[in-house]
């Protein structure tokens, strides 16, 4: 090594050492920051729906949605048949207490669902028009029951979510026109979810989720302390028999009427089998529950359940519209007469009857002479 190759490694050395110093001297004098990175964006409704659908699908089939389109809004109980697509898979959903949704899927989405569970992929092939069935609801069912959760996940504390959790599927309806009755007539909260399934083909489809608009929840006003009562005497207790529990097994005779019409004495001969008697528009909304005697106990909405004629009751001081808008008339039902042995004129041993009985013994008896 010659002298000149010597004096150039020194001088390398001391700039490299002249270098540590000054990089630790600066760290010691000014400590390491994290870089500031932007803040992220706020979550939405919408991207909150976004991502629960797409971690449903991607978690129980592997389905991959590339495209995911939601809108949210509140609609009223008239304008959800609107909102309907064509030939839908209508699900009730039942919530906490006795609250009651509804979620719809498209032909298209139905058989998305149905061919990744059976073929593992999702196909280009033409859908046959056909109505879907309650085998079609029982496999779409847990992809609707994770959907509610994830989605009760991503939504929680949002203003207007405050109820999601808790809904869960209850039965599928062969036709949608019986959601009018099934569900309350007041303000509902939509989700309506255009996708696109599948990888290499893809199809369009559609998800339309109905809950009732959950309440802003306030305060409770406080209440003033009032100062204790002066204890009382103990007073001796005297065992009195009680006829509480055996009244509770009695039997009460009740009946559901849809409405009454008087007729005149000319259309009640002129009755016979095959007549159609024409019944008032509003009288699906106003069935009553009454006595024998004609008590009225609650009133409801006439409907059906499991294949039977039904009547779902409403609390007594609320009406139909209580929360639709202002422009909407309200029905209000009319309070229970406070006297209970009120008699139904149109049951038999009331003047009424007495005086219908005689009208028709009278013709019969012109009759036969």
């Amino acid at each position: 090594m010659t002298s000149a190759d010597a004096g150039g490694d020194d001088r390398g050395e001391q700039a490299g050492g002249v270098l540590r110093r000054m990089l630790r001297s600066r760290s010691q004098a000014e400590p390491l920051r994290a870089p500031i990175l932007p803040p992220a964006p706020p979550q939405t409704p919408a991207k909150a729906a976004a991502t629960a659908i797409g971690r449903t699908a991607e978690r129980l089939y592997g389905l991959a949605i590339p495209s995911v389109k939601v809108e949210q809004g509140v609609m009223t109980l008239a304008e959800l048949p609107e909102m309907l697509p064509e030939l839908p898979l209508v699900v009730m959903l039942q919530g906490p207490g006795e609250n009651l949704g509804a979620i719809t899927l498209c032909p298209q989405t139905v058989a998305s669902l149905i061919e990744v569970q059976a073929l593992g992929r999702v196909t280009a092939r033409i859908l046959e028009r056909r109505r879907p069935t309650r085998s079609d609801a029982t496999l779409c069912a847990d992809f609707i029951n994770m959907l509610l959760t994830e989605l009760a996940a991503e939504t929680q504390g949002m203003d207007g979510f405050q109820g999601i959790a808790g809904y869960r599927f209850l039965t599928a309806l062969d036709d949608p026109r019986p959601l009018s009755l099934m569900l309350e007539d007041k303000p509902l909260r939509s989700l309506t979810f255009d996708l696109r399934m599948g990888g290499s083909d893809t199809r369009e489809g559609q998800v339309l989720l109905v809950l009732p608009q959950a309440k802003k929840e306030t305060a409770p006003k406080p209440q003033p302390i009032a100062p204790p009562a002066p204890a009382a005497a103990p007073v001796p207790a005297v065992a009195r028999p009680s006829l509480g529990a055996p009244m509770q097994q009695a039997s009460v005779e009740v009946v559901g009427v849809l409405c009454r019409r008087q007729v005149s004495l000319a259309e009640l001969r002129a009755l016979a089998p095959g007549r159609v008697l024409q019944l008032p528009r509003a009288c699906l909304t106003d069935a009553r529950l009454e006595t024998a005697d004609g008590q009225v106990l609650a009133a409801g909405k006439f409907g059906e359940a499991e294949g039977c004629h039904a009547i779902r009751l409403r609390a007594r001081d609320a009406s139909p519209t209580a929360e639709m808008p202002p422009a909407t008339p309200s029905v209000t039902m009319p309070e229970p007469p406070a006297d209970l042995a009120r008699p139904d004129p149109f049951r038999p041993g009331t003047a009424l009857a007495a005086a219908r009985d005689t009208v028709e013994n009278a013709t019969i008896h012109r009759q036969a002479r």
